[in-house]
């Protein structure tokens, strides 16, 4: 019976450990060195070269003829750990043997010299595993083992493994095997093989395989199984189910064009067509993100044509960035893990990237009259049957006027326009209102977290604008301790400087406690639908439930 690739492919030398040159670097030095650590933690996702790692220092420690560090894969030893066989490499699977009684186990033999070898290395994979009462069976032995025992931990969820027996290991995080390493390492496969494999079907193959270099193997082998040694791209979108379907830039160039009916029939023929809307919305995805490139100047990814490039760049010509954004945020985010047969979070983006895209002249056509506010306003449901039947979206007449010239593409620009308007004749400073400053709060935040983490991270909590004058700008906070924590003269310092970059004056910042604050962010959220954006453009105000939130 033939092996499998991934299995006769697995790295004999640390050179060979694709993408994880860091790892084989500090290990074939250490090696070399003879200062080797009695203990190592191997984290990082699968596929990557945890356990061959694992495999290849216990081979190494007992070559008998070791090479700057590398084992040489010809002397006895060697020969023993590449057939399977060697004495001296015991391998625990922790998911399937996570109890106290197999390590109390394993500490009992710990002590017992190496059959053939210099060293016994325990190889324990997917330690995170482990419960905490095998953990601490495994900690005092881990601390101080013989000195012929190295023992190598291997997990793709570290957080789960404890401090304690994290501090006493030497740690290293495998990466996502890079586009270019994956190549170089299937190429040489494909090579010694005799597979031809061209070089688009490659990258598709690794592409698929998200970083791990064992899912690209094993994707190689087995549509080699199914359509033999000369592989075109063809081949690979079949294998793999992958659609190379025209609807996907149908309906993107749908999208961007605001055509929702249309798209709405693109949508429901794929169905009806009977292809998975989950590799659909990828492909759509994929699509959206090409026109993105090329409308930034970039050269879209996948082997794209020059004739296809022509073709992308005229879709995009007339179309703003912000529109693609849109777009390629709306069916990014499209759920269809609930019921993939169901066309609804595809017709909901297609309605929310429109509808969105919609709102925004509407808004820009009317010039709000910006209003200082010195004080927080708070305001609350009204008295009456209809208090507490859940409306919670109360329209307020607002003073307003033409305005003139082209309409700004969104309310940031929409507010600069404004408060280049409002300068007064003697030059101060224009009047700026609360609702202007508060669409600026994300810009705030990510200034403030730039320049220290920590006041970031308060931002980050249950906190808003609740007041704006002139020269002030009043933040309340959910939490005592959040409010008395940003008026630390460093904190209070950071903020201010955050606060007077982004709105591009000198001001003052005060900080305040309220128990009912609401969170910015949910705020935000709630202003991305459109139904909302419609509301608030016509006077409306989202007010906070009984809990807080914003709804």
């Amino acid at each position: 019976m033939p092996e499998n690739l991934y299995r006769k492919w697995r790295p004999r030398t640390f050179a060979e450990l694709a993408g994880q040159e860091h790892v084989a670097t500090t290990l074939t030095n250490a090696l070399a060195t003879g200062r080797v650590s009695h203990a190592y933690l191997l984290t990082g996702p699968r596929g990557t070269g945890k356990t061959s790692t694992g495999r290849l220092i216990g081979k190494a420690l007992n070559c008998t003829d070791r090479r700057n560090g590398e084992p040489c894969n010809a002397c006895e030893s060697c020969l023993s750990y590449l057939a399977g066989r060697a004495m001296d490499l015991v391998e625990l699977d922790a998911a399937s043997n996570r109890g106290i009684d197999e390590i109390r186990s394993l500490r009992d033999k710990v002590a017992f010299a190496p059959g053939a070898g210099d060293f016994k290395v325990y190889l324990i994979d997917e330690v995170h595993m482990l419960t905490e009462a095998a953990f601490n069976a495994l900690l005092k032995t881990l601390e101080e083992p013989p000195a012929h025992v190295v023992f190598v931990l291997a997990t793709t969820d570290p957080q789960k493994v404890p401090a304690t027996i994290a501090s006493r290991c030497q740690r290293f995080d495998f990466r996502r095997v890079s586009l270019a390493a994956a190549r170089a390492r299937l190429e040489q496969i494909c090579a010694a093989e005799g597979f031809a494999c061209e070089p688009a079907a490659l990258d598709l193959i690794i592409r698929s395989a998200t970083g791990s270099m064992r899912d690209a193997i094993n994707i190689l082998d087995q549509l080699v199984t199914s359509y033999g040694r000369d592989l075109s791209i063809e081949h690979v979108r079949s294998g793999l189910g992958l659609i190379e379907d025209g609807r996907a830039a149908t309906l993107a160039r749908l999208a961007l064009a605001g055509e929702l009916g249309g798209g709405l029939t693109v949508i429901a023929s794929v169905r009806d067509d009977g292809l998975d809307l989950r590799q659909f919305q990828k492909e759509l995805v994929k699509e959206l993100r090409g026109l993105l490139l090329v409308k930034s100047g970039l050269e879209a990814e996948g082997g794209v044509t020059a004739e296809q490039k022509a073709d992308m760049a005229a879709a995009v010509s007339a179309v703003p960035i912000d529109h693609l954004l849109t777009a390629l945020r709306a069916f990014g985010e499209a759920d269809l893990r609930a019921d993939p047969t169901s066309t609804i979070p595809l017709d909901v983006a297609l309605a929310d990237c429109i509808l969105g895209r919609a709102t925004a002249p509407a808004a820009a056509a009317t010039a709000v009259t910006p209003t200082p506010r010195t004080a927080p306003e708070r305001v609350r449901p009204a008295e009456g049957p209809s208090a507490g039947s859940g409306h919670s979206v109360r329209a307020q007449p607002q003073a307003t006027q033409p305005a003139a010239g082209p309409p700004p593409r969104n309310r940031i620009e929409a507010w600069a326009a404004d408060a280049a308007d409002s300068t007064p004749a003697n030059g101060g400073a224009p009047a700026i209102g609360l609702d202007q400053v508060r669409e600026l709060m994300p810009r705030i935040y990510a200034a403030a977290r730039e320049k220290e983490f920590h006041v970031g991270a308060l931002l980050n909590g249950p906190c808003d604008i609740m007041g704006v004058s002139e020269s002030e700008v009043t933040f309340v906070f959910r939490h005592p301790n959040h409010a008395q924590k940003i008026m630390e003269p460093q904190n209070h310092k950071v903020l201010v400087e955050a606060v007077s970059q982004v709105l591009g004056r000198p001001l003052t910042v005060r900080c305040v406690h309220d128990a009912e604050a609401t969170s910015w962010k949910q705020r935000e959220a709630a202003a991305r639908s459109p139904l909302v954006r419609a509301a608030q453009e016509m006077g409306a105000r989202v007010l906070p439930s009984e809990n807080g939130e914003e709804r």
